[in-house]
């Protein structure tokens, strides 16, 4: 028997001996670990790889894609009749996110859904992705695309700040705007705890592009699609939302909101233009309060609250949708009356 401190020979072991055993051991079983999480990053890439190449190839652009400069922008329009209706999507939303909307507006007059640069089937486009840049190509896009105008901008979360920013700066374009649950330039300084919620949501987008392109996003179906919206559109959204390049683009735009805060903050009143303001009745009461100030942009708006409707459902949900089409109809009927 050998006694502690010994090899089986008898000779004394020394402790620098064990130490370099221990730390041989030891990083063996690292490298081991490193190996294999670099063996799942590459399998969880290829498999993101794939499903979205399966995804996109089955669910081709329904639009047409416009260069914009450098870059080319996906809209799909439909129905007929001035003015010609633009929708504008929430953060990490598409152009399919309007499809109950898109069909009802289509019945009164021409409607265009458009997908910002990055997002759905829209080419990435240069940084920062903030509201000035995406308004700009907003116009070549509409220029490009031979979409007449005046238009009626319609913007949801997010795109409510675009459209804000849009009729300021191209007011001789626009006849109407309607805001559907729209970003304030100031929800995240104003609204209980926003500055949290800003902070939470900036360390998501940081990492977010990383956990999509290593697959776990579409493996563990982290960004559903609404389950709400028809079918069709339903399987557009669940081949985009998990993409690299969308969840990227996504990121994008939400670091830009420093930048929004500044431009959007910056522009002045509509006026008397035909101004709807759509909100969801379960909100917080501070968040209905800025939008009672969105509603005060212009002297001739309407504020719809709609009972029991959610942030996402004004527009994915077939009865909600329907009261915020109704809404945009109301802004176009306002607009042909002035125009007469």
């Amino acid at each position: 028997m050998t006694s502690p401190g010994s090899s089986e020979s008898g000779r004394p072991v020394s402790r620098s001996s064990t130490m370099r055993t221990i730390v041989r051991r030891s990083g063996k079983t690292l490298l081991g670990a490193v190996v294999l999480v670099a063996l799942l990053a590459v399998s969880g890439a290829v498999y993101q790889s794939v499903a979205t190449w399966r995804g996109q190839r089955a669910h081709p652009a329904p639009g047409a894609l416009i260069d914009v400069g450098g870059h080319r922008l996906h809209i799909a329009c439909a129905g007929h009749g001035s003015p010609t209706v633009v929708l504008d999507a929430a953060l990490g939303s598409t152009s399919a996110h309007w499809a109950w909307v898109q069909q009802k507006v289509a019945e009164t007059t021409r409607v265009c859904a458009y997908d910002r640069a990055g997002l759905g089937w829209s080419e990435p486009g240069p940084e920062p992705r903030d509201a000035r840049q995406t308004t700009g190509e907003l116009h070549a896009l509409l220029a490009n695309a031979a979409v007449p105008g005046p238009y009626v901008l319609v913007g949801h979360s997010l795109g409510g700040l675009y459209a804000q920013l849009y009729a300021d700066r191209y007011p001789a374009e626009v006849a109407g705007v309607v805001l559907v649950e729209s970003s304030h330039p100031q929800q995240f300084a104003r609204l209980p705890n926003g500055e949290q919620i800003y902070e939470r949501t900036r360390r998501l987008f940081a990492i977010a592009p990383a956990l999509t392109w290593s697959g776990v996003v579409r493996l563990f179906d982290l960004s559903p699609p609404p389950s709400g919206l028809p079918s069709e559109q339903r399987d557009q959204v669940a081949a985009w939302a998990g993409s690299t390049q969308h969840v990227t683009a996504t990121a994008e735009e939400f670091r830009a909101t420093p930048n929004n805060t500044a431009q959007v903050g910056a522009v002045g009143d509509l006026g008397d233009m035909p101004l709807a303001v759509v909100s969801a009745g379960k909100s917080d009461p501070a968040w209905l309060a800025l939008q009672n100030e969105l509603a005060a942009l212009s002297s001739n708006s309407r504020h719809h609250v709609l009972s029991g409707a959610t942030h996402s459902s004004v527009v994915d949900e077939a009865a909600d949708a329907q009261a915020t089409s109704a809404a945009i109809i109301e802004v176009v009927d306002a607009v042909r009356t002035m125009t007469r």
